[in-house]
C-alpha cells in the first residue's frame, strides 16, 4: 500500500501539517483556561478578559485547522482508495482470459467493492487518524511535563497500558479480519452466480432452496462479522477499563498535589483538562493500532493478487496475417482428459472463408482457442505466415471474435458498436443498413440505450449488432462461434447471407448448422467428428 501513500503524499503532508497546528492551539488554550481561572479568582479584570480573548482566538484556531485536517484527510483517503480500486480493476482487465477464468466473477467483485473498501476504511482512514492522536500525546505529555513531571510520569505510565492489549492479541484479531472477508467473497460468488441463472431459478421455481442456501451463507458471513467485532469490542473493554483505572489514579494524585500547595486551582484546572486530551487519544490509539494490525493481511493479499496479473500486450503480439495459417498434426486435451482434437490438420488462406462443422464435444471451440492462445497444443504445432503461434503472447490484435452469446453493454448503441473508438456516424449507419439493421440507422437511434445484455433487443438484432461490431473493428481474421445458435429459421438465413458476402479478410465460421445449399459459397468446409 505504500505506491498509493507516496502518490497521494501532498495531501498527507498537508494532513500532518494541519494536525500539528490544530494540536498545538489545543493544548496552548488549556494553559488560558488555568490562567482565566487563576486571575478571576484573584479578581484581576483586565487580565482576565485579555486570556479570555487569547482563549478565544486559540479555540478558533484549533478548530479551523481541525476543518483543514479533515478536508485534507478527505482527499489523501479518497486519493488512496481511487488508485486501489483503479490498480484492482486494471489487474483484472490485464489477465489472460484463462488466467481470468480460472476465478469466479464474484471473487473480482468481492475484491473491488468490499475487501478494497475495508481497507480504505482500516488502513487509509486509520493513517491520519493515528498521526494526529500520536501528535496530541506528544503535545499533551511535554505541557505536563511542564506542569509537573512527577505528574507527567504517572499519567503517561498508566494511561499508555491499554496500548499494549492490541499487540498481545495480534493473531487472533488478524484471523478474524481475514476471516470475515473471505466469508464475505464466498457469499458475493455465490450471489452472482444465482443471478447469471435467474431465469433458471424462476423456471424451476427454487426460489426457496436458492433463498436457504445465501442464508447460510450469509448467516456465516455475518458470525465471522460478529466474532471480528466481538474481538474488537473485548480489545475496547480492556484498554477503556484500564484508563479509567489510571485515570483515577492521576485525578488523585493532582488532587493531592493541591493540598500540598504545589498545585493552585488553575493548575489543578489545566492538569484535568490535559489527562482528559489524553485518556481518550490513548484509548483511541489502541483501537487505531487494532484496525491497522487486523487489516495487514488484507493489504498483503490484495499486493499480490495485483501483482498477479499478466498483460497479453506486454508481450510479443501477433500484428497481421498476411498469407496463411496451418494446424499441423495437433492434438490437444486438458489435463487427465480424453482427447478433444487428435492429428488435426487445417490451412486457411487470407481472403478465403472456413466453415467448421461437427457435433458438440467435437473440438470445434477448441481449434479455436488455441489460435486466441487460450491454450497450447499438446502436440503438432500451428503456424501464422509460417511463424510458430507459441512465439506470441496474444494474436488479438489481428483477430475478431463473435462467440455464440451476443455480449452487449449496458451503454449506446454507438458505444456497442465502437467500443469507445472514433469511428463516425456516416460509417455506422451505413454498416447497420448492410446488416438489415434499418430502423437504428440514424443519429438517434445510435444514442438509443441498450439494456443490460441487450434485453430490448431481439435475438437476431443482437447477432447482428455483434456482428456489425466485429465488421467494424476490421482485423485480417474473424471467427465466428456458432453464430446462428438459437435464431429461428428467417433470421438464421439472413446471417448466412451477411455472413457469405463478407470479403477481404479469412473468415472462419464455427457451425453445425449451416444451410446445405449454401455451403458451396465456402472455400473450404472442415468436418469435425469427436
Amino acid at each position: 500500500m505504500k505506491q498509493y501513500h507516496k502518490r497521494n503524499r501532498a495531501a498527507f503532508f498537508g494532513t500532518l501539517f494541519c494536525i500539528l497546528l490544530s494540536n498545538a492551539f489545543a493544548v496552548v488554550l488549556q494553559f488560558f483556561k488555568g490562567d482565566v481561572l487563576d486571575y478571576a479568582v484573584a479578581g484581576e479584570i483586565h487580565a482576565t478578559v485579555k486570556y479570555i480573548l487569547l482563549l478565544i482566538s486559540f479555540i478558533l484556531g484549533e478548530v479551523l485547522f481541525f476543518y483543514l485536517y479533515k478536508r485534507c484527510t478527505a482527499r489523501y483517503v479518497v486519493g488512496c482508495a481511487r488508485l486501489l480500486k483503479r490498480d484492482v480493476f486494471e489487474s483484472i482487465l490485464h489477465r489472460s482470459y484463462t488466467d481470468y477464468k480460472a476465478r469466479q466473477q464474484g471473487e473480482y467483485i468481492a475484491k473491488l467493492t468490499n475487501e478494497a473498501d475495508a481497507i480504505r476504511e482500516r488502513r487509509f482512514q486509520m493513517l491520519p487518524m493515528f498521526f494526529d492522536i500520536l501528535f496530541k500525546i506528544v503535545f499533551v505529555s511535554t505541557a505536563l511535563f511542564l506542569l509537573d513531571w512527577r505528574l507527567a510520569l504517572i499519567t503517561i505510565a498508566l494511561l499508555s497500558t491499554p496500548l499494549y492489549i492490541p499487540k498481545l492479541i495480534e493473531k487472533r484479531l488478524q484471523n478474524a479480519q481475514t476471516e470475515y472477508l473471505k466469508a464475505v467473497e464466498d457469499t458475493l460468488k455465490k450471489v452472482n452466480d444465482w443471478l447469471n441463472g435467474f431465469e433458471i431459478i424462476k423456471n424451476f421455481s427454487v426460489e426457496k432452496q436458492i433463498l436457504k442456501r445465501f442464508g447460510a451463507s450469509n448467516d456465516l458471513a455475518m458470525e465471522k462479522l460478529r466474532r471480528d467485532t466481538t474481538l474488537g469490542a473485548v480489545s475496547q473493554l480492556i484498554t477503556t477499563l484500564i484508563s479509567y483505572l489510571s485515570y483515577f489514579i492521576v485525578l488523585v494524585f493532582a488532587a493531592w498535589l493541591v493540598l500540598k500547595g504545589a498545585f493552585s486551582a488553575g493548575n489543578f484546572f489545566v492538569a484535568i483538562g490535559m489527562i482528559d486530551q489524553l485518556s481518550y487519544p490513548l484509548i483511541s490509539l489502541a483501537e487505531i493500532i487494532r484496525q491497522l494490525t487486523a487489516i495487514r493481511p488484507a493489504c498483503e493479499a490484495m499486493e499480490r493478487f495485483i501483482a498477479e496479473a499478466s498483460d497479453d500486450a506486454a508481450g510479443n503480439v501477433l500484428q497481421s496475417v498476411n498469407d496463411e495459417i496451418r494446424y499441423r498434426d495437433v492434438s490437444f486435451s486438458y489435463p487427465n482428459g480424453a482427447p478433444i482434437l487428435s492429428h488435426f490438420d487445417f490451412c486457411a488462406k487470407r481472403g478465403k472463408k472456413y466453415l467448421m462443422q461437427g457435433p458438440s464435444g467435437c473440438g470445434k471451440t477448441t481449434a479455436v482457442n488455441l489460435l486466441l492462445r487460450y491454450h497450447d497444443a499438446n502436440e503438432g504445432s500451428i503456424t501464422v505466415d509460417g511463424v510458430p503461434i507459441s512465439a506470441f503472447t496474444s494474436t488479438y490484435a489481428c483477430m475478431t471474435v463473435v462467440r455464440q452469446e451476443a455480449v452487449l453493454f449496458c451503454d449506446t448503441l454507438r458505444n456497442n458498436l465502437t467500443l469507445y473508438r472514433e469511428i463516425p456516424d456516416e460509417t455506422l449507419i451505413a454498416m447497420l443498413r448492410d446488416l438489415g439493421l434499418s430502423r437504428f440507422a440514424d443519429p438517434e437511434s445510435l444514442d438509443s440505450i441498450i439494456a443490460e445484455n441487450g434485453a430490448n433487443l431481439s435475438g437476431g438484432e443482437k447477432k447482428r449488432i455483434c456482428l456489425a461490431r466485429a465488421l467494424l473493428r476490421d482485423t485480417d481474421v474473424l471467427i465466428l462461434d456458432e453464430p446462428l445458435a438459437n435464431l429461428d429459421d428467417a433470421t438464421a438465413g439472413k446471417i448466412e447471407d451477411l455472413l457469405l458476402k463478407i470479403t477481404g479478410k479469412l473468415l472462419l465460421v464455427v457451425s453445425h448448422q449451416f444451410s446445405e445449399e449454401k455451403l458451396r459459397q465456402f472455400d473450404g468446409v472442415l468436418i469435425l467428428r469427436r
